[in-house]
Parts: structure tokens; sequence; C-alpha cells
């Protein structure tokens, strides 16, 4: 694993060193602070990318890197300089502040890391003896996996159907909250938590990892996300995977196991992109076309200029707007423009009166249907018009730019807070993952899908802050559930079992 490592961090430093050469020259600010930014975020990706490094220390610095300087980079590389969703053209004047602002932001989580390090090391431990639920799992293996494929067919069934929840869409209906919510965790959280302990379980107890389980694992994320609408799919698939390389030793035939792996990303990847953004678009004309007919019944003359041809112009999926969507100009799109990080930066260093009291009033936002976000009518990221809310009779197209933990913290303009609270944030989230490695039997499974979810999350966050609590209440009951199985046996573990 050390030697793939190696190899990764040469290929990352020739890759982000000839994209470097290639943007500093269309950079129209500072070419040295753009420097450093890149050397910043590369060498923060390269010294992640180690296995002593925690699987939250890894994500999170991936996601820097690709919403930093990734989309920064190929944007002035592909894109003519334009940063999509940062707002008016005109705040391009502000990205060496921008740059800045992330430099400071990233340098905590620098020192974060290292210091994390130095001062809190994993401890490598097992319990031997089996809890009730392992063993009950490794009796009924066979009976066990069937009902769970079984459970997760119809729910993701259940949730594309009846629209529960899909990314992008709003759908009316009159299902009750408790099961639109526990439908939403069992997608997120619960099957996938499940499948954590599962395979685990093999791993810890049968000393194997059997490529039949992994498979059922990945069914159940492409079918998951896929009912979703969610492009994250092979995020999710390539956690898994990276989690599993922790136990190489395990795996006999290593060319066979990857062979299928990479087949298996590579093919739900592109059926789930395809799939979701077919699906998106045709959401999308069902609603411009209802709205159009709308427009029609109201208007007593037969010839409406200012009616729209085209009811899909909302959906953007260039920076182009004679290029018309379809699912693959999306998936083009969203390559460089799906990350979150220097536009939204460039956006909020843009604003004036950046403050705490700002920052404060922004955990006053509520989800408001019909609205646009605190973040979108603020930041003017909405200057053009191309993020409306459109209400159809069914359903609601409703898509929510977010800024991002790192330019959310950078409301209040003040550079001491932003280091500070990145600081500190990173810091508690290393020590929560090596906190649930204790409490799982050192599941490394359960350790990077819990890390991913989280960072992805953080790079997803502003919209409705306040609201936060219930990402926090899936995470403390997706813990629970991992802790229950992993070490509950009816009795105090402490007495009989046999901690190394």
């Amino acid at each position: 694993m050390k030697k793939i490592f190696r190899l990764f961090n040469i290929f990352l430093i020739v890759f982000s060193a000839t994209f470097t050469l290639l943007a500093f020259q269309k950079h129209e600010g500072n070419i040295f602070i753009y420097l450093f930014f890149s050397i910043l975020i590369n060498s923060l990706l390269i010294y992640t990318i180690n296995t002593k490094r925690l699987f939250f220390e890894i994500y999170f610095a991936l996601f820097i890197w690709l919403g930093f300087w990734f989309k920064y980079t190929f944007s002035l590389v592909f894109l003519n300089g334009i940063i999509y969703d940062s707002g008016p053209i005109s705040n391009s004047a502000n990205i060496d502040e921008a740059i800045f602002a992330s430099i400071i932001a990233i340098s905590a989580v620098f020192i974060s890391f290292i210091l994390r390090n130095v001062f809190f090391k994993e401890k490598l431990y097992k319990i031997n003896s089996k809890s009730y639920f392992e063993e009950k799992y490794l009796r009924n293996r066979k009976i066990i996996i069937s009902l769970f494929i079984l459970l997760f067919c119809l729910i993701t069934i259940f949730n594309f159907n009846f629209s529960i929840y899909q990314k992008g869409f709003i759908f009316k209906h009159e299902i009750p909250l408790f099961i639109v919510n526990l439908t939403k965790w069992m997608l997120l959280f619960g099957f996938s938590t499940l499948s954590c302990f599962f395979i685990y379980t093999e791993i810890l107890r049968l000393k194997k990892i059997s490529l039949s389980l992994i498979i059922v694992a990945f069914f159940e994320i492409f079918l998951s996300y896929s009912s979703m609408l969610s492009r994250a799919l092979i995020m999710n698939l390539s956690a898994l995977t990276f989690s599993i390389s922790k136990y190489l030793v395990l795996i006999k035939n290593k060319n066979y196991f990857f062979s299928i792996i990479l087949i298996l990303i590579t093919s739900m990847f592109l059926i789930n992109n395809y799939f979701s953004n077919h699906i998106r678009i045709n959401f999308a004309n069902e609603i411009g076309f209802e709205l159009k007919n709308e427009e029609f019944i109201k208007d007593s003359l037969i010839n409406n200029d200012n009616l729209k041809d085209n009811n899909t112009l909302q959906y953007k999926v260039s920076n182009d707007p004679k290029v018309q969507p379809d699912p693959v100009n999306m998936s083009a799109f969203i390559i460089i423009n799906r990350w979150t990080g220097i536009d939204s930066m460039i956006a909020v260093t843009s604003y004036k009166n950046l403050s705490f009291d700002l920052l404060f009033k922004s955990f006053k936002e509520k989800k408001i249907i019909n609205e646009k976000t605190f973040y979108e009518t603020t930041f003017n990221v909405d200057y053009d018009g191309g993020k409306e809310v459109m209400q159809g009779k069914k359903r609601i197209l409703k898509g929510n730019t977010l800024p991002g933990i790192i330019s959310f913290l950078f409301y209040t303009g003040n550079y001491y807070f932003l280091f500070i609270a990145i600081f500190i944030l990173t810091f508690l989230l290393c020590i929560f993952e090596i906190f649930c490695k204790k409490i799982t039997n050192n599941n490394m499974i359960y350790a990077s899908f819990i890390s991913f979810m989280i960072s992805f999350r953080l790079f997803n966050f502003g919209y409705a802050p306040n609201a936060t609590y219930l990402f926090m209440i899936s995470i403390f009951f997706s813990v629970s559930l991992i802790f229950l199985l992993s070490r509950f046996n009816f009795f105090f573990l402490n007495k009989n079992n046999n901690i190394q």
C-alpha cells in the first residue's frame, strides 16, 4: 500500500505542477499568491495520502483540493477563468482576497492534522469475544444477507416511485414525516452502516474479504443513490474501496479482486450518472411545460413574447448559454463545477458587509420551499437568474447553492476567527474518528464511511445551518447502531473480554 501511495504522490506532483504552470499565466491577480496557494493545497493532499493518516484527514484534504485548487486551476485553463457560482463576473477582481482567505483556512487544517498526528496517535486493539449480533450474523449469514438485499431493494423502489427524497427536487406528497425521515436515513446512513458491519465482521472473525458481499454493498449504494438522483455515487464507492485496501493481506487474488471492483465502479458510475441526469432533465422539462401551459391559460393573448420557448434554461449545463441540457453535457459540466470552495470564497470576499452579525443572521434561515437561500440572495450568487425555484403540479425544482464550511465561517470577515474555528473543527473531527474506531472494535470500513459522510457534509454546508442538528442526530443513530451491533452482548463487555 505504501508503494501505491508513493506512486500516487509522484503522479500528483507532476499533475499539479503541469496544470499550475498552465494556469498561473492566466491568473489575473498576484502570481506569487496563486503559486503559494497551489503549493499549500497540493502539499496538504500529499501529506494526507499516507497509511498513517486518518480517513477524515484524507477526505477533507481531497475536498479542499477539488473545491479550491482543482476548480480554480481548471477553470483558468479550460473555462477562460470563469468560476461558476462565484457571482457576477466583476467578483473576479477580488481573486487575491479570496485566495488569501483560503490560504488562512487551509493552513489551519494543515496545522491541525500535524498536531493531531503528534499528540493523538492511533492505538490499534481488538476485542476477542464476539458480540451477540456478530454471532447471529455468522450463523445465519445467507439468510441475513438475503433479507438485507430484499429490504434495500424495496426501500429504494419505494423512494424512487414516491419521490420521498431526491436531490434537487421536492415532491408534493402526504406521506407521514416519520416515514420520510426514516427512508432518508436508511438510504444515507442505515444501509451503509449495516454493510460496514457485515463486511468487517467477516474480516475480523473469519479473516476474509468476501467479494460477493462487497458486490452486495456496491449494489445497495448504487440503488440508493440512483433512487435519490444523486451523482455522488462514485465517491461513496471509492470510500468503501479505499477502506478495504486496509486489509490487502486478506485478499488472495488481488488483481482479479480489484479488476472486478474497478469494472463495477466504472459501470455503476456511468449508469448512475446518465440515469440521474436523464431523470433530472425530464423532471425539469415536466415542470417547465406545466408552467408554460399555466401562462397560456392566464394570458388572453395567443402570442406571448415573454414566454420562454426553452423550459430547461434553469438547468445550466455550461457557461455557454447556447449549450442545451442533456445527460452528457451535464456530466461534463459537473466534473469541474460540482465542487464547492473557491467559488463561494470569491462570492463571500466580494461582499462589503462581512461581520459576526451576518454570521449570526445566517443561523436564522429557515427551509422555505419557494424562496432562494440566504447565501444565494446575500452574496448575489444568482445574479443571472439561473437558480429560480420552479413549482410544478407534482414536484418543485429547487437546487440550493452552498458555500461550504470554510467560506461560511468567513461570513465574519475575520481571519483570526476563520483560522481558529477551522482548526478546532477539524481537530475535533479527527478525534471523533478515533473514537468511532475505538467503540467499533477498530472497524476501518465504518470509520471510512462515517468520515466521508462528515467531510462531504462540511463541503455542502450553509443552507439553514441551524438545522445541522438533524445531521448530527443521523450521525448519532448510525454510531449507536454500529456500536450496538459490534459490542452488545447482554452483559458488560469489560468483565469477560480480553483486550489486546
